[in-house]
């Protein structure tokens, strides 16, 4: 039980030496002690008042008050008085609230009760060490929903009657000590009166504790706040729903609030700030749950320069979800846009780079992919204590004994365990290195890297093995595809020295023929028809060149968004622009598509070009009537799932001599064209980590062979959330 300060203790005294020499009426007593009671700020202390007050005005030998905790579902005695024992037994009495005794039903039924001690077994003993000397009388407290009206007069010192409050919560409970059969019907409403309002009381000053830890701890996560927000080098600002600013840490201050000395130049840079972020604010939308995260551009208050910041505002909300804010944080950006205007200045250096980050990015979604690698925990005599789903197909024994599965098994088994005895008999606890299992499945070998640790207990003794095996399986084949990658770079630098060499040449033939016509024009010659063959000939080669610069502008344009594409729909959308020409041709169009064929990661654009440049080389290799199949299917290759699509015709075929060549820039078996279409064909699919592979029968027809990952690695646009369903 707690102590009442020595001052509270002297007035206590003094009030009851002077209740001995007048005897005051016990309402008064009651008034006052209400009064005494709502003037101490400490819960005990109260309890210690209304204590002394029962006990030494209202004729009671014992009284104690216990509490409801809560937490620990119990009833707990706070106060007593008229024991020989109170701070050291009574303190620790504490009695559970699904007792059936007298003393604790109290609180549920909500009505006093007498406890004959002598006769109720169960309140006896959880009552303990506590000296009843008379029977017990049980009065509930309860504590206020609602507090009494602001009046004229103190609501304090008025009857109970006058006071308008509604019981809430169950509190606790006061027991008194007296004589049953000598208490006095007056005294006992009195009691009951009295108990009322301590609860009442004892309910305020636990809610006034409750409110002034709560206004503690705030004040507290506030400082931490503070602190939090001024040790970080960034600006953070904290606006309401009205746009202001509630909080920000100093270097937000030197951006918007700056000091009241300041010139006039970084005045003005200051209001230009406050008005640039109550711009951004105000195109911000606070209600919404999500990020905002946009870019900025501020002065900087000393240099006068700008400074570019990116700004994620998060919204603030209460414990309902309502919004009381914004949070906003900016992060200097100034450093990465120059960086940026850098990168771009030297493009051709970061070329390599770029392909090194292709690499790295197709080896960590390969990581990614295979995550799950089995791991094995052994103690120290190899017998299994942990494994995991990976590990467990590759050594645990699920399938009849004799099986292949069983077999391969008890292999694996074998090779683990003498991998581990190894290590116990090395003096290093650690080991790394390379084994060869068997896959339960199909029987073939599967290459492990195997990486072994022992585990040891406070006194260095080895308790367990713990085992993680990697398979080099992908690993192997991921270097494979890195050798292709860098085969293809090759061959695309070789393709571009190719490309530049052709369009030198065929550039420069139209070029010369322009320039001599000019030349003879320049001649002095009274013949007009001459001089107007002579512009017609520069006229033409000038179409020639124009010609020859549009296509390669229309195959350095800047590529189409990467997004999941029905390559079924787009096979349609693309024939439908040819139907109509092929049918007064003559020529059959046959469509056979998987109806289950997965969508693709791509840019739909350039796959439209590259069947277009197909379908119309099918078209003009067919003289009179033939017939052109468009089929697509799935296609199974290792470690990526892909698609195929076939474009085959009937027409004149090509040459086992050009076979090799139709893929080069400017060559052509036709009389029209420039013989671009094939080579911007080979490069989209190759972009789209593809492969186009052609096989031709002179006189009978040609096919084209066009092979496209479902989602391709190397793609450089950000990669679509999900794949639409089929």
């Amino acid at each position: 039980m707690g102590e009442v300060p020595s001052e509270l203790t002297l007035r206590a005294a003094s009030s009851i030496r002077e209740a001995s020499r007048i005897k005051p009426r016990p309402f008064d007593v009651f008034i006052e002690t209400t009064t005494q009671m709502l003037a101490t700020p400490r819960l005990q202390e109260r309890l210690i008042l209304a204590l002394e007050a029962i006990v030494h005005s209202f004729g009671c030998q014992q009284a104690a008050i216990a509490l409801i905790n809560e937490r620990e579902a119990e009833l707990r005695f706070r106060a007593a008085l008229g024991f020989d024992d109170e701070d050291r037994g009574v303190s620790k009495i504490e009695m559970p609230l699904d007792s059936s005794a007298a003393c604790v039903r109290v609180i549920h039924d909500a009505q006093p009760v007498w406890i004959d001690l002598e006769q109720d077994e169960s309140s006896r003993q959880l009552f303990g060490n506590m000296d009843w000397r008379h029977d017990v009388l049980a009065l509930p407290l309860f504590g206020i929903s609602e507090l009494p009206p602001k009046t004229g007069r103190d609501a304090s010192r008025l009857p109970s009657q006058y006071w308008t409050f509604e019981r809430g919560s169950r509190l606790g409970v006061l027991y008194v000590g007296t004589d049953r059969d000598n208490l006095d019907s007056d005294t006992y409403d009195l009691l009951r009166r009295f108990a009322e309002r301590i609860g009442i009381v004892a309910s305020l000053a636990t809610h006034q504790e409750r409110l002034v830890t709560t206004v503690t701890k705030l004040q507290r996560e506030r400082t931490w706040i503070e602190s939090i927000m001024k040790s970080v080098a960034d600006p953070i600002v904290l606006t309401d729903l009205d746009n202001e600013i509630l909080l920000q840490n100093r270097r937000a201050e030197e951006l918007f609030s700056g000091s009241a000395n300041a010139g006039e130049g970084k005045r003005r840079a200051l209001k230009m700030n406050d008005l640039l972020f109550s711009a951004f604010l105000s195109s911000a939308t606070v209600s919404s749950s999500e990020v905002i995260q946009r870019d900025i551009t501020l002065v900087d208050p000393i240099e006068g320069s700008d400074i570019h910041f990116e700004v994620i505002s998060t919204p603030a909300t209460n414990g309902r979800g309502e919004p009381l804010g914004l949070v906003s944080i900016f992060r200097d950006v100034t450093d990465l846009r120059e960086a940026n205007e850098e990168l771009a200045r030297n493009f051709a250096k970061l070329q390599n780079a770029e392909s090194e980050s292709r690499r790295e990015r197709d080896r960590l979604d390969l990581i990614i992919e295979n995550v799950g690698h089995p791991i094995v925990v052994c103690d120290s005599a190899g017998n299994y204590i942990l494994l995991n789903r990976r590990a467990e197909l590759l050594f645990q024994e699920n399938d009849p004994p004799g099986s292949s599965a069983a077999t391969a098994v008890r292999a694996n088994a074998v090779k683990l365990t003498s991998f581990i005895s190894t290590l116990a008999s090395a003096a290093d606890t650690g080991r790394q290195a390379e084994i060869e299992l068997l896959d339960p499945e199909d029987g073939r070998a599967l290459p492990m890297e195997i990486t072994a640790r022992e585990v040891l207990d406070a006194t260095g003794q080895v308790t367990a093995v713990v085992s993680i095996l990697h398979d080099l399986t992908e690993i192997r084949e991921l270097e494979r595809r890195r050798v292709e990658q860098q085969l293809f770079e090759s061959e695309k630098l070789a393709a571009v020295g190719r490309l530049a060499a052709s369009i030198a040449h065929e550039v420069n033939n139209p070029l010369e023929a322009i320039k001599n016509a000019l030349y003879l024009m320049q001649t002095p010659s009274p013949d007009v028809e001459q001089n107007s063959r002579f512009l017609e000939i520069a006229r033409k080669e000038t179409e020639r060149v124009s010609h020859i610069i549009r296509q390669m502008l229309g195959f350095a344009r800047r590529p189409g968004e990467v997004d999941w594409v029905d390559v079924n729909q787009l096979l349609e959308e693309t024939l439908v622009l040819l139907e109509k020409k092929l049918r007064q041709q003559r020529i059959r169009l046959t469509k056979n598509f998987d109806p289950l064929l997965p969508p693709v990661r791509a840019r739909a654009d350039q796959l439209r070009q590259v069947f277009l440049n197909l379908i119309i080389n099918a078209q003009q290799a067919i003289s009179g009537e033939g017939a052109i199949n468009v089929s697509t299917s799935r296609y199974e290759q290792a470690l990526q799932p892909s698609i195929l699509v076939q474009l085959s015709d009937s027409g004149v075929g090509i040459a086992s001599d050009d076979l090799a060549r139709i893929f080069d820039p400017f060559f052509s078996t036709g009389k029209k064209g420039t013989g671009l279409g094939l080579w911007v064909t080979q490069d989209i699919v190759r972009q789209h980590g593809g492969r186009i592979e052609v096989s031709s029968d002179p006189g009978r027809g040609t096919v084209f062979s066009i092979v496209l990952q479902v989602d391709s690695p190397i793609l450089e646009d950000k990669k679509p959330e999900h794949p639409p369903k089929k």
